[in-house]
């Protein structure tokens, strides 16, 4: 089996990097950066998104910041390894959104973003089921159930445990007392109306930048077929570590 390692450039995670690659190795594995089985995300969040976008099934390593969906301490490597030989932990599927606008197509783990490129509002007007709505604002997010532990959650303060659904985060909404939107699995459309002038929008997946738009453009958000997977050795609970107030 091969493995690729992703990381940030530091000496604390670098001696993690070390400590993953001597455990594969007694363990029989590959390390291979070009054809990988499995990726091993060493870090926090950030770098688990980089790695979920490989396609891969992924172990991932707490070594950040913040990590709320990172199950391995450091300490456990050498256990974990053993585990991943024995083929003992759980396959855990997460659900990614499918973004299409103006003739381009992207994945996204934790949000899809339509968002003001200058300091100034857009208006969107947002179709889904058989409601429309329109807002005016810095933009919205489109949020999976694990994206909404994240930049989701600084703008709403709402989480989706454990359920099967979408959130559609307002942020900054003006004159509305609006914040969200809990939604079933749906395609959501999304139209940057006129203010009557020249505006660009940025849309985002994950935080990167997919495209810049202008107004009159419209987007499409959907859940993807294809899913994220973890291999997971340890139980995790982003409530418990959100409301305990770890990282």
């Amino acid at each position: 089996m091969r493995i690729k390692i992703i990381s940030k450039p530091s000496d604390q995670i670098l001696e993690i990097v070390h400590k993953v690659i001597d455990n594969a190795k007694i363990q029989g594995f590959v390390i291979d950066e070009q054809n990988p089985d499995i990726i091993v995300a060493i870090g926090g969040d950030g770098t688990l998104l980089k790695a979920v976008k490989l396609n891969k099934p992924v172990i991932a390593i707490k070594a950040g910041r913040r990590g709320f969906l990172m199950d391995v301490t450091p300490d456990s490597i050498d256990e974990v390894f053993k585990r991943l030989k024995e083929k003992d932990y759980r396959i855990q599927e997460y659900p990614l959104l499918e973004t299409n606008t103006c003739g381009f197509s992207s994945l996204s783990f934790n949000e899809t973003g339509i968002l003001a490129d200058q300091p100034e509002t857009i208006l969107l007007t947002l179709s889904f089921l058989n409601s429309e709505i329109q807002i005016e604002g810095d933009g919205a997010l489109i949020s999976t159930p694990q994206g909404t532990t994240g930049w989701s959650l600084s703008a709403t303060g709402n989480i989706l445990y454990s359920i099967n659904a979408m959130e559609i985060a307002f942020m900054n909404p003006v004159l509305s007392p609006l914040k969200s939107v809990v939604l079933p699995p749906t395609e959501i459309k999304v139209k940057v109306e006129s203010k009557g002038y020249p505006q660009k929008i940025r849309v985002t997946s994950d935080g990167d930048l997919l495209k810049t738009i202008r107004e009159g453009s419209e987007i499409s958000i959907r859940l993807s077929a294809k899913k994220a997977v973890i291999y997971r050795f340890f139980d995790i609970d982003p409530l418990r570590m959100i409301l305990n107030g770890k990282k």
